[in-house]
């Protein structure tokens, strides 16, 4: 009962000093119980956290003083293993919840509860038709795409030898299993700049990304295998014309590239060859176009040369009678949010409509596990060892909604 008592009142700053009998904290756990606790002070600076009563420690220690045989153990992170494992999961979800991932702005996010989810979304109502007296009106079925996406797992292993968490005066050993909060992050992030084109991509070793699912037909019934098509809304019989989410060539970013990209998306059709409502508010751009975009979008006045034509017209080559020119209004000033994803490659960039379309499906949100120090390979390498854990799925749904306007084909020709 006093061992109990002891436990139950004094806090682990002290408990790393005791020298009661069956009792072992070591410095390394010192210092992750006082990392949670930084999280629960009152934010005056006064290094309070032991005081809220919203800190679990007690707790913790109670429930380990459920089994005493624990306490004769010789290793403090396995009586108190499960402190470890709290601290080490809190710090990994602040890492995480605090990388910069730009996905969000694009996909939209669901939850998911089973291994695969089934998406049928439905196209634009039918167009009424004329219905003369004494005849029947013409019965139509709605109709939509069916869609499957596959939950997939990822996940890393951090392992280390005891010692090195033991002795390391710096906490950088200690950060390196939070930080498979962080690598998480970054991967959800990784996956998106490159599913989002739609191509495979090896970039990411050891794991391949795979090319993108998604299926579907233009207003003609033309088969469409990928994302990003030039025929995805409309092809004129004689094959003269194309209007689709992509150029027929990819170019760098430029202004003239923006407005078609912002006329092509106004023009979109579903496969019923109805018009689409697509509302363009969102600019996807890598690291190299970043302030190219914001001053696409942040001048006040026309950010082009004189003139209707692109980069290449020059004041002497410019044609007459046109609205734009230098001097004039910017017609999308304000108009789109500029994301930048730095894991994209360099020379790709999209104009859509932001959460629509593409669907981040979350089954298992990340987690932190820890191998019981006394078991398996940590028992026989001393060593700690954490594991990170999340199932999701990311891909189109209908990718309609976005004008793609350059691959990362000319990631090695782009230029400033």
């Amino acid at each position: 009962m006093k061992n109990r008592t002891l436990l139950m009142e004094a806090d682990p700053r002290y408990l790393g000093s005791v020298r009661t009998p069956g009792v072992f904290i070591t410095p390394a756990m010192r210092a992750v119980a006082e990392s949670i606790a930084t999280k629960f002070e009152s934010g005056r600076g006064l290094r309070d956290g032991w005081e809220n009563p919203r800190l679990p420690w007690k707790k913790i220690l109670g429930e380990a003083l459920a089994n005493p045989h624990t306490l004769q153990e010789a290793s403090g992170v396995s009586a108190f293993g499960q402190l470890m494992r709290v601290g080490i999961q809190m710090n990994a979800n602040s890492w995480y919840r605090k990388y910069p991932t730009t996905y969000q702005k694009i996909a939209s996010e669901v939850a998911s509860d089973k291994r695969q989810e089934f998406y049928a979304p439905l196209f634009g109502a039918n167009r009424p038709q004329e219905v003369k007296a004494g005849t029947p009106f013409r019965e139509q079925a709605p109709t939509g795409q069916d869609l499957e996406l596959i939950n997939k797992k990822f996940g890393a292993i951090e392992a280390f030898e005891r010692e090195l968490f033991d002795d390391d005066q710096t906490g950088q050993i200690a950060q390196r299993a939070q930080r498979l909060g962080e690598s998480m992050a970054m991967w959800e992030d990784q996956y998106f700049s490159r599913r989002f084109i739609g191509a495979a991509n090896t970039d990411f070793k050891p794991t391949t990304i795979a090319a993108s699912r998604w299926t579907g037909v233009n207003p003609k019934g033309t088969a469409i295998s990928t994302p990003f098509n030039e025929d995805m809304y409309l092809t004129k019989a004689d094959g003269s014309q194309h209007i689709g989410n992509r150029p027929h060539t990819f170019a760098q970013f430029n202004f003239s590239g923006l407005l078609r990209a912002f006329q092509r998306l106004r023009q979109a059709k579903d496969p019923m060859g109805q018009a689409m409502v697509v509302n363009p508010n969102t600019l996807l751009v890598s690291t190299f176009d970043e302030l190219n975009a914001r001053t696409a979008v942040g001048s006040p006045v026309m950010p082009g040369v004189q003139g209707r034509a692109d980069s290449t017209e020059t004041a002497s080559t410019a044609a007459a009678g046109f609205f734009r020119g230098w001097g004039a209004m910017n017609p999308v000033q304000g108009e789109f949010t500029v994301v930048c994803n730095i894991h994209l490659a360099g020379g790709v960039w999209a104009l859509g409509e932001g959460g629509k379309g593409y669907i981040f499906q979350r089954r298992d949100p990340m987690e932190i596990a820890q191998e019981l120090p006394l078991s398996g390979e940590s028992f026989i390498l001393d060593v700690y060892r954490f594991r990170s854990r999340a199932r999701w799925e990311q891909d189109w749904i209908d990718p309609r909604f976005w004008f793609l306007g350059c691959d990362d084909s000319l990631a090695a020709s782009v230029s400033q």
